[in-house]
């Protein structure tokens, strides 16, 4: 029986913040990582990509760690530093053997608390968060995911880009920067998770010590609720790029909502593998694409269940159309007993192999714990090999009969 948390231990500081541990001494092995309760849904219009300016920033320099120096020391111990700012976190993580551990913890402490924010290193690093804006109109896949989020989104916190824009990021002071970390990085908002091969009690030691700075803080305010374009919309760009990219798309509820297990199950049943719906009718039998895949992605407010596909321009209408019938079709002709058996076992064998790591086990308890969800961690894999053919066809009926938003970046 699968038991992501059996070696869970849940901590709070004297200061509040709270800390999850994974103590396993199987690989000498450890990995520390920290979850901000802070992403673009967050922001103001004017404040739009500050969440992800931040995640450069911290990395910048702290009290007593030169940038230099930070990043030389996991490079030296063959580790890993790298952080990612999504709508709704950003999220930091040290990986390095365990010798390290000490010294990984004291940096993500650094990091998190004791940033400088130096006025003249923002003004160096607003020019590389300019360049990776340009740079990202030559990637094709981001470009036509956030075309998307403008064919479903009414509203802007939901519709934007999380780096901003070239408008804000410009308007930016260090003063700005240095306000938006102090008033969200902090005890209220933030979650430790460390997971691998060291001593549970003399990491909350060190962590009591390292972290007692950390303003206790207010929770974010409420995140707003995102606005839905009515009926379905559909945006078409042209870029300098060889293929068309497409995602067609529609709306499913927060991540919190009990049908999101039959909705993973039905992605893959629809596009993972060669013997998926979507790949075997428009790739292998069809030949409209070169690429397709399905996914079920959840947020804490309305989520969105999307299928990609990659194709050649002159295909791109029949490759719409394609998508469009074949999830239809699961009115009509609902998964097998077959499909249902072959979904549940990619299923299991991905979330088997992925937890191996402890990397993956504290990214995936984080992600869950932030949310308050890990009661949705357990129940998870047991609750979707639970499904049945009746489950999922209650599933489809609710949803599948909406029209698809879609967008596509083509030559």
């Amino acid at each position: 029986m699968f038991q992501p948390l059996k070696r869970l231990t849940s901590h709070q500081l004297s200061n509040g913040l709270r800390v999850l541990l994974i103590e396993d001494h199987s690989w000498p092995l450890v990995s520390v990582q920290s979850w901000v309760k802070v992403g673009a849904l967050d922001e103001t219009d004017q404040e739009a990509g500050l969440a992800h300016v931040l995640e450069h920033m911290v990395f910048k320099g702290t009290a007593k760690r030169a940038a230099t120096e930070i990043s030389r020391w996991v490079e030296a111990q063959g580790g890993a530093l790298n952080a990612e700012t999504s709508k709704e976190y950003t999220h930091y993580y040290i990986d390095v053997p365990s010798s390290g551990a000490p010294r990984a913890v004291h940096l993500m402490a650094e990091l998190l608390c004791r940033a400088t924010l130096d006025p003249a290193e923002w003004e160096k690093e607003r020019l590389v968060i300019l360049e990776e804006m340009k740079r990202r109109q030559d990637d094709a896949e981001t470009m036509v995911w956030e075309l998307l989020q403008q064919s479903l989104y009414a509203d802007s916190t939901h519709a934007r880009p999380v780096i901003g824009s070239e408008e804000t990021v410009t308007s930016f002071s260090a003063q700005t920067v240095r306000s938006f970390y102090e008033t969200h990085y902090s005890v209220a908002n933030t979650l430790v998770v460390i997971a691998g091969d060291f001593s549970s009690k003399q990491v909350l030691g060190q962590l009591e010590r390292e972290m007692a700075s950390m303003p206790k803080g207010l929770k974010n305010r409420p995140r707003p609720l995102p606005m839905h374009h009515p009926g379905s919309v559909h945006k078409r760009i042209r870029k300098n790029v060889r293929q068309s990219y497409s995602v067609h798309a529609f709306s499913t509820p927060s991540a919190r909502h009990p049908d999101q297990e039959p909705l993973d199950l039905l992605s893959v049943i629809l596009g993972d593998g060669r013997n998926s719906r979507l790949v075997h009718t428009l790739r292998e039998e069809k030949e409209l694409v070169w690429s397709v895949g399905s996914s079920n992605i959840t947020q804490e407010g309305p989520g969105i269940f999307a299928v990609f596909a990659e194709s050649d321009r002159k295909k791109s209408p029949k490759v719409s159309q394609g998508v469009h019938d074949v999830l239809k079709s699961l009115i009509k002709r609902p998964p097998t007993q077959e499909e249902i058996q072959r979904a549940k076992n990619l299923v299991q064998t991905s979330w088997l192999q992925g937890y191996e790591t402890f990397h993956n086990q504290a990214s995936v308890v984080g992600a869950y714990a932030l949310d308050d969800q890990l009661d949705r961690l357990t129940a998870y894999l047991p609750r979707l090999l639970s499904l049945n053919a009746k489950d999922l066809q209650a599933v489809i009926h609710r949803y599948f009969g909406q029209e698809l938003s879609s967008a596509v970046v083509e030559p």
